[in-house]
C-alpha cells in the first residue's frame, strides 16, 4: 500500500515543481529557509542536501543533470579548479578583502575557527569539514540546485541564468551571515565567481568543488600558520 501511495505523491508533486511557476516560487522560498536552519552543528548543510535532493527525486532528475557527471578530462579540471582557487583568494583576500572590511568597520568574524592557529587536529577536523560539508554540499545545493531552480522559476536564456547567479551569491553571502557583515560580503563575492565558473564550465560541479575546498583550505592552513592578533 505504501509503495503506490509514495509513487502517487511524487507523481503529482513532481508534475507541480516542474512546471508550475508557483509551485517552483514556494518551493525557492521553502529553500531559503532552510539555508537559516541551524539547528545542530552542520545541520543547514545537512538539510540543504535532502531537500535538494528530494526536489531532484520528486522531479524524476539526477544530481549528474545538475552538475555531478563526470568531467571530459580530470586532470584539466583539478589544475583549473586549483589555479583558479589561488585567484579568487587573491582578489577575495588581498584586493577586495581590506576595503569590504573598511565598510563595516572589522573584520570578518572567524571565533569559531580561533582553536585552528597551531593546533594540528583542529586543522585536520576542520579540513574534513572544509571539503565534505562545505565543498561538497554547499557547491550542489547552491550552484547544482539553487542556480538551477531559479533558471527554471525566471527562464529567459541568458537573463535568467544571470539572475540564478545574482540571488544564488546573494543567499550564499547570506547563509555565512555568522562572519559578520565583511564575512557575508566577502562570502557572496566568492559565491559570485564560483558561479561563473559553474555556468563556464557547461554547470559542470567538480570544479567547483575541488574549487571551493581549495579556497578553504588556503583559509585554514593560513589561521594554523598564523599568531593570535
Amino acid at each position: 500500500m505504501t509503495a503506490p501511495i509514495v509513487a502517487a505523491v511524487r507523481k503529482q508533486l513532481g508534475g507541480l515543481t516542474r512546471a508550475s511557476k508557483p509551485a517552483i516560487f514556494i518551493e525557492l522560498i521553502l529553500a531559503t529557509g532552510v539555508c537559516f536552519a541551524r539547528v545542530f552543528p552542520f545541520s543547514v548543510q545537512i538539510f540543504l542536501l535532502i531537500f535538494a535532493s528530494l526536489s531532484l527525486w520528486l522531479r524524476g532528475s539526477t544530481w549528474d543533470a545538475v552538475g555531478l557527471g563526470n568531467p571530459e578530462n580530470w586532470w584539466m579540471v583539478l589544475l583549473l579548479a586549483l589555479l583558479s582557487a589561488v585567484a579568487i583568494s587573491v582578489i577575495v583576500n588581498l584586493l577586495v578583502g581590506p576595503f569590504v572590511e573598511h565598510l563595516p568597520g572589522k573584520a570578518p568574524g572567524i571565533s569559531r575557527f580561533e582553536n585552528i592557529r597551531g593546533n594540528l587536529l583542529a586543522l585536520v577536523g576542520w579540513l574534513t569539514v572544509a571539503w565534505t560539508m562545505a565543498a561538497f554540499c554547499e557547491e550542489m545545493f547552491f550552484r547544482g540546485y539553487l542556480m538551477n531552480r531559479i533558471f527554471d522559476l525566471v527562464g529567459n536564456g541568458r537573463a535568467g541564468w544571470i539572475s540564478a547567479l545574482l540571488v544564488s551569491s546573494l543567499l550564499f553571502g547570506l547563509a555565512h551571515g555568522y562572519q559578520g557583515l565583511a564575512g557575508a560580503i566577502g562570502t557572496a563575492e566568492v559565491g559570485l565567481l564560483l558561479g561563473v565558473m559553474y555556468l563556464g564550465n557547461k554547470r559542470n560541479l567538480w570544479m567547483n568543488i575541488v574549487c571551493h575546498g581549495s579556497i578553504d583550505s588556503i583559509s585554514l592552513v593560513s589561521l594554523y600558520l598564523s599568531t593570535a592578533p
